[in-house]
């Protein structure tokens, strides 16, 4: 059975299950968790993707499209 819900992490560690959620959930089941969240962006990787996308900008250039009229 899956649920899906929106939760926030407490202060002090914790993650609250909708009571709707939790009273179908029988006593002492093990659960399977996975949590996701919107991850700030890091500088350090946007700087990376920009160059990726300016090297692929680059080799899609007029230069190289003398190759693509090739077959």
């Amino acid at each position: 059975m899956t649920f899906e819900f929106t939760a926030a992490l407490s202060p002090n560690g914790q993650i609250a299950v909708p009571s709707d959620v939790a009273g179908q959930i029988p006593a002492g089941k093990e659960l399977h968790v996975l949590l996701t969240w919107e991850a700030l962006a890091d500088t350090s990787s946007s700087y990376r993707a920009l160059g990726r996308k300016l090297e692929e900008a680059n080799y899609a250039s007029s230069e190289d499209s003398v190759y693509d009229s090739l077959a």
